[in-house]
């Protein structure tokens, strides 16, 4: 039976599920977002432009699954489609309920004049999005991470690949090639109105802006692109600054003119345990040392696009990492179409593919 989670206690059900699904899974991390219940009223977060539905399956009064339906209302009116999303997606190893599971967000979301479904992407695809498909280990912060047998219920409920993201592994004992610091000194001689400078040293009321100027230039032809509002980049911003995190993250520069922009996040999963104060967003320093971050965006604005930048960024996020202690960086996630970065990370690193996090749809 499907029922809808409004009330408080069906709703704690619905985000206490996960506990239950993988009790028995010591590589599965309770995630920082979808553990509260401010998390599904979108109204109160940056991401009002979303709304949602949750649906909660049981089985003799106990849930067995879970899934919710999201409309992303600037990803329909930028790709002119009638497109919703499925997230949040937990379910026990029964094709029976994770197929009423879906039927229930696809009968929602064809009353409500959709003619496609996309999912897994937890809000939209700006955020958290894919099945885990490669790579069942330990997540890195903000990645999906779900049962092996999730991709057999997906597919046999009539739904196809649209598109694979990947992650890749630097370590502290991966080589830096010499082909990758010759173009930095080729780059240095040849341009030397190009610069990267830490976001710390961006002043505090233009941060927001510029982010995301540079991202929804650099991302605009990829696929998937929703922009990312100045509210939103004010989040991140916020969450950057109370972890004191600022000065990993950096901004391309061409004659002092944001041109690229690469930015990362310390791998809350990699520590004993994610701190309380950190989910309920209180955390003001963290308290354990990590060693593990994760390089979330690197991008550059068209026209700078093939000048190198990417390899300066990256080079100087690697060698700063590396010295502030960090042992491992994750570069994720990268869309498989996404050509040239991932010429970058394969040709210039020499890095193979970690993960794979696989997003499906379905015709309505």
């Amino acid at each position: 039976m499907i029922i809808h989670p409004k009330n408080k206690n069906f709703l704690k059900q619905f985000i206490e599920l996960p506990i239950q699904i993988y009790r028995d899974d010591p590589n599965w991390v309770s995630p920082l977002v979808g553990g509260d219940i401010s998390n599904f009223n979108p109204s109160r977060g940056p991401n009002s432009y979303i709304s949602n539905q949750l649906f909660l399956a049981v089985s003799d009064s106990r849930p067995v699954g879970r899934i919710a339906l999201f409309v992303d209302k600037l990803y329909n009116k930028i790709h002119k489609e009638k497109t919703a999303f499925f997230g949040f997606f937990e379910c026990e190893n029964n094709p029976d309920t994770a197929l009423e599971l879906l039927c229930a967000v696809e009968d929602s979301a064809r009353k409500m004049g959709f003619s496609k479904l996309i999912g897994p992407v937890d809000y939209s695809t700006n955020y958290q999005a894919g099945l885990l498909v490669q790579g069942f280990s330990r997540p890195t912060v903000m990645t999906p991470y779900n049962k092996d047998y999730y991709q057999a219920l997906i597919e046999g409920a009539g739904y196809a690949k649209v598109m694979d993201l990947y992650s890749y592994i630097f370590t502290k004992d991966t080589p830096i090639p010499d082909r990758a610091r010759r173009i930095q000194d080729i780059i240095r001689k040849k341009r030397p109105s190009l610069s990267v400078i830490s976001l710390s040293k961006i002043p505090a009321s233009k941060k927001a802006a510029i982010l995301a100027k540079i991202y929804n230039q650099a991302f605009s032809d990829l696929w998937g692109f929703v922009p990312m509002t100045n509210g939103e980049f004010s989040h991140l911003v916020k969450n950057l600054s109370r972890l004191s995190h600022t000065d990993l993250n950096y901004v391309a520069l061409n004659n002092r003119n944001p041109v690229g922009i690469l930015l990362t996040v310390p791998d809350i999963y990699s520590g004993k345990e994610i701190p309380a104060q950190y989910i309920s967003g209180n955390v003001n320093k963290l308290e354990e040392k990590l060693t593990k971050l994760r390089l979330t965006v690197l991008g550059v604005i068209p026209e700078f696009r093939g000048k190198g930048i990417e390899t300066l960024m990256g080079l100087q996020a690697l060698e700063d990492s590396l010295n502030k202690g960090f042992e491992t960086v994750e570069f994720s996630v990268i869309l498989e179409n996404n050509i040239a970065m991932n010429n970058l990370i394969n040709r210039e690193f020499g890095l193979p593919i970690d993960k794979i996090f696989r997003v499906y749809e379905k015709q309505l």
